[in-house]
């Protein structure tokens, strides 16, 4: 195996989510899931802190310079998904009760599976969620430690992709992003945990409905220039990140571009998934976290949380 880089310094990870009525999609953030509203930016974008991360939400929109071929929309198909926010908690009954009684659309009940007890909500403009509890590490991964003293405590966000070739996938998030394996599942990788930063992306193979989400079908993006949700890179440094990660094989859609508040590009990855990386360059009108995490270290996570 190559060399990996070295850990990136100077970004975070946040969740975006393509949202119809943003004031909507802020109230379920925080109201139902115990989100903070970190940032309220101007036409509508939205911040929402969770635990070791942010939720992104804002409005679609059709191709932009820097992403000359994408249209961002809500989900066209809410049983077809590609990817989704991942969340691991240490104690799932309590977050299916606390949750339902705050109105969480739960699809089932939590259900046990061979290493994990899981089920999944619906937000209002239908992406999934899954929630997920470790009940054997042997099979399933579980954070090194639970942030306290933030919204969601015993709580983490991570980002699940659909991939067609997990070990190709993991290769691109460790050799070219820079990120750190932290667990790979039993006999085939599936699934694979890569630490980056402040989060993990959760990568594992497709597959069809389950007991726990009987009408979705997981499945690589079927047209990669319709996006409604992706992994968004906050960078401290636009022009290091850009030529590090050019260097290193990463396929972006243009170089950086500067728009009104911010410098920002997109990758995709080797499944077609988008990945923003944006700079904020005027805190008037997007946000940046209070200070940087120094490493992608699993352990640093809960230093990238601020307000």
């Amino acid at each position: 195996m190559a060399a990996l880089p070295p850990p990136p310094e100077g970004i975070v990870l946040a969740h975006f989510i393509v949202s119809d009525d943003v004031e909507r999609s802020r109230r379920f953030y925080t109201e139902v899931l115990g989100g903070r509203l970190a940032y309220s930016g101007p036409g509508g974008l939205t911040y929402v802190a969770l635990s070791n991360s942010w939720i992104i939400i804002n409005v679609g929109g059709g191709p932009t310079d820097d992403k000359p071929a994408v249209t961002l929309e809500t989900p066209p198909d809410p049983d077809r998904v590609s990817s989704f926010l991942n969340i691991r908690v240490k104690d799932i009954a309590t977050v299916y009760a606390e949750w339902s009684r705050r109105g969480a659309n739960f699809l089932t009940e939590p259900k046990q599976h061979p290493y994990e007890t899981r089920c999944y909500i619906r937000d209002p403009d239908g992406h999934l969620i899954e929630v997920g509890q470790t009940t054997d590490p042997e099979g399933d991964w579980t954070p090194p430690r639970w942030p306290t003293g933030t919204p969601g405590e015993g709580l983490v966000l991570t980002h699940f992709i659909v991939s067609q070739d997990v070990e190709r996938s993991r290769r691109f998030y460790t050799e070219v992003l820079g990120g750190r394996v932290v667990f790979s599942g039993r006999p085939d990788g599936q699934p694979t945990n890569v630490a980056l930063s402040n989060s993990w992306i959760v990568i594992s193979v497709g597959g069809g409905p389950t007991d726990d989400k009987p009408t979705v079908t997981l499945e690589t993006p079927p047209d990669p220039d319709r996006v409604s949700s992706f992994v968004n890179v906050r960078v401290k440094d636009i022009a290091t990140v850009y030529a590090e990660w050019s260097a290193r094989g990463a396929n972006f859609l243009t170089e950086p571009k500067q728009h009104q508040y911010e410098i920002r590009c997109y990758i995709r990855d080797p499944d077609g998934h988008i990945i923003e990386v944006g700079q904020t360059t005027d805190l008037e009108g997007d946000w940046a976290p209070a200070r940087w995490p120094a490493s992608t270290s699993a352990e640093e996570f809960g230093r990238a949380v601020a307000g």
